[in-house]
């Protein structure tokens, strides 16, 4: 069976649950309204809040809102987001699953074990700790929240840059769910549901599963393979148990499961003169010549001048296995109460890339990436002084063990790298917030963490295939098979820190508050696990820390039309991590001070009835102020990774309302990004672009949804990954963007 024709079976199998549905009782969701904006509530602070009532810049995105967008994976929400960029695949990497992300210009573009994201990832609580896996699906999310600036004191490790929250949906009080399924180009292919069961009154539980499956968009000339597909399954279960009206658990069970060709690498620019490429011209083409002719030779015949299409014919593929468990637990009591967040998580994945583009081996890497996590953390939540204070104090253990199992192959040798690491963290912080007048509150936090890493490599030459006299090639680059390229045993770093936060909020009327906030977080050390040619120690990098200063504003008006949202802030930062390329492999460097400065804008509005205009606006200025005289790669004049002067977004609705036939609501999304390196030498850029997404959206009532939706309306080109080896290994990568591509989403709620 064809993949059209198993959409239409898929989509023929979902009609009778479809229309059965139809006389069910319709899920109450929070939609906006034609005359008034969403309510959204947010937990930024440990506590659920307002989103206007909280003094934190946050862009917060409800279930609703991801949909209307047609927003179903994390990546796309830096579209509508000031200030954030989600690179979908982070240096050296061939997951698909692996974005780099940065916030405020603050971020980390490698994936290893030994190096941590600078913006936290947590779902329901639960921080994510590595990038790879964390490219998630926006399944059956009840919101979105990106809070701007270090979280350390509530959030705790790794925030230094901000922390994006997903929270979701909970099992309802009824009998309830929501199916859907998708179809568009490239033979894309969603089938989702959830179905609610209260099992009895004190006992609910739900049942949410996705599968998507679509074509890349990369084609592999050689064997017609496309890169960049879809291929995956997701499974959540949840179980909430209300013994009593004070207390509560909530047990979540997930797993998804992904079987994808890799990344979709294209090869841009070749340095045949570099050693690699030179070693391989050398002494190894001359072999090939009666089979390849000239195509044994590695030069820019391998530019296919097509971004589109790679020479390659290494194997290729990205598969990951992720699965957790997570248990809350939450007690009322008369003077405080407790909450408890109990999780383990586990992951197994193995990917590859071919990193020269061609058939010939200048560059190929696999990758057997496992780790697991157990975190717990205790909060007690309280009020007093006649409900003029509210506190949290909380207590946080976090360890995780992982190995990545690294082999890279230059033709002429191949060794393995990487190793096995450990992880741990302690943790324990308190904040409160004081209400000084009835507009004026104060809010204090201090947070301490004490780390430790623990990393024993495993680096040595598994076969030199092809000796280089000496001179011209210098000795370092001969091996004898089994050569270890640094020590063995196991080397350790940690830290202690203290992060303290203080804010000040004054309500100027019912919807104008201002705000100033000061903090500071931090970000571990570690290690640099990729090491060639042998060296005498494996190198180490220092925790990284940034002083913020912040001024914001929130504007609500117009009676619940308006909402306008802004914030300015100023990062010293100190000891900041750059991971750059050094000789063969991207090492991890501290690069002494920056400066970064800047603003978000965030506006909603419903000027008239019916219709909805968003808009937003961030910039950045961030610069080098000093460098350590040991850095290599980066100068003052570089430009941080990850960083555009300009984010902008905006989008504009209207509902028409067809009385007894329901509403029609057409819709147009606009994003810009200026240009920004993809790494910190500066090698690789994006040289900046619009983006035009259109949707029109069918309601029949509150049970039956149609959407037709166009993204890249104007079959944009655009980079979300590069990177540059010319110098040694002789080739330089991207990653393009998904041409224009259409779907139809076809929903229904019971």
């Amino acid at each position: 069976m064809n993949k059209a024709s198993l959409k239409i079976t898929s989509m023929t199998a979902l009609l009778p649950l479809m229309i059965g549905a139809n006389s069910a009782v319709a899920e109450e969701t929070e939609k906006t309204s034609f005359m008034a904006l969403e309510e959204i509530v947010v937990t930024a602070r440990k506590r659920e809040e307002g989103l206007q009532n909280t003094p934190i810049s946050i862009t917060a995105v409800s279930s609703e809102g991801l949909e209307k967008r047609q927003i179903i994976s994390m990546d796309q929400v830096s579209n509508i987001t000031p200030n954030l960029t989600i690179n979908t695949s982070s240096a050296f990497s061939g997951s698909s699953q692996t974005p780099a992300v940065f916030l405020r210009g603050i971020g980390q573009t490698d994936f290893t074990l030994n190096t941590d994201p600078g913006v936290g990832i947590y779902v329901d609580g639960v921080y994510i700790s590595r990038s790879v896996g964390a490219l998630l699906d926006l399944v059956d999310v009840e919101r979105v929240e990106i809070l701007r600036g270090p979280q350390g004191t509530l959030f705790g490790r790794n925030t230094i840059g901000g922390s994006i929250s997903i929270t979701s949906n909970k099992p309802a009080d009824e009998f309830s769910g929501n199916a859907k399924v998708t179809i568009g180009s490239d033979n894309w292919l969603i089938l989702s549901g959830n179905i609610s069961l209260p099992i009895s009154d004190k006992l609910k539980a739900k049942v949410t599963i996705q599968n998507q499956d679509r074509d890349g968009y990369v084609t592999r000339t050689a064997d017609g393979v496309k890169l960049g597909d879809d291929n995956s399954t997701s499974f959540r279960g949840a179980l909430l148990w209300t013994p009593t009206d004070r207390l509560s658990f909530y047990l979540v069970a997930d797993y998804t499961t992904a079987r994808e060709n890799g990344a979709p690498l294209s090869l841009t620019e070749v340095n045949e003169a570099a050693p690699f490429a030179a070693i391989h011209n050398i002494f190894v083409a001359p072999g090939l010549v009666p089979t390849m002719g000239n195509g044994a030779f590695y030069n820019d015949q391998y530019i296919t001048g097509n971004l589109y299409e790679t020479a390659g014919t290494e194997p290729v593929f990205s598969d990951l296995d992720v699965w957790g468990l997570m248990l809350t637990a939450e007690y009322q009591g008369d003077m405080f109460d407790v909450k408890s967040i109990t999780s383990y998580r586990n992951l197994d994945s193995e990917f590859s890339r071919d990193g020269d583009g061609s058939p010939l081996r200048i560059n190929a890497t696999a990758n057997i990436f496992t780790y697991d996590q157990f975190s717990q953390e205790v909060q007690f939540l309280g009020r007093g002084l006649d409900d003029r204070m509210n506190w949290i104090l909380g207590l946080y253990y976090f360890e995780e063990s992982g190995n990545d199992n690294n082999t890279v192959d230059f033709g002429y040798v191949n060794f393995r790298s990487g190793g096995a690491v450990k992880n741990k963290s302690y943790a324990a912080f308190f904040q409160t917030t004081y209400d000084v007048t009835d507009k004026l509150s104060v809010t204090g936090g201090l947070r301490y963490t004490d780390e430790t890493r623990k990393f024993t490599p495993v680096t040595f030459i598994l076969e030199q295939r092809v000796p280089l006299p000496s001179p011209p090639f210098p000795p370092f680059l001969n091996f004898t098979n089994g050569q270890l390229l640094v020590p063995e045993g196991q080397v350790e770093t940690g830290v202690g820190k203290w992060t303290p936060m203080i804010n000040l909020a004054y309500q100027w009327t019912e919807g104008l508050m201002t705000y100033g906030t000061f903090s500071q977080g931090f970000k571990s050390g570690g290690f640099t696990q990729r090491i060639f040619p042998a060296l005498a120690a494996v190198p180490s990098f220092n925790p990284e820390t940034v002083n913020v200063y912040e001024a914001g504003f929130k504007y609500s008006g117009l009676e619940g039309r308006m909402r306008l949202n802004g914030s300015a802030y100023y990062t010293d930062y100190a000891n900041l991590q750059v991971t750059v390329q050094i000789g063969v492999a991207p090492t991890t460097q501290n690069a002494a001070e920056a400066e970064i400065k800047g603003f978000e804008l965030e506006m909603q509005l419903i000027p008239v009835d019916r219709m909805q205009v968003d808009f937003g606006i961030g910039y950045i200025d961030a610069k080098y102020t000093a460098l350590d005289n040991q850095v290599v790669g980066i100068s003052l004049n570089s430009e941080l990774p990850g960083t555009s002067e300009w984010t902008l977004n905006g989008a504009v609705s209207y509902v028409f309302d067809m009385g007894n036939s329901g509403t029609i609501t057409p819709r147009l999304d606009w994003s810009y990004r200026s240009e920004f390196f993809f790494d910190a030498n500066n090698t690789m850029k994006e040289d900046g672009y619009h983006l035009l997404n259109a949707s029109m959206m069918y309601d029949y009532d509150d049970n039956w949804r149609v959407t037709f939706f166009v993204k890249n309306l104007t079959n944009k080109t655009y980079l979300t990954h590069g990177e540059s080896i010319l110098d040694p290994a002789g080739f330089a990568l991207v990653t393009p963007s998904r041409k224009r591509e259409w779907g139809i989403t076809l929903s229904t709620s019971f």
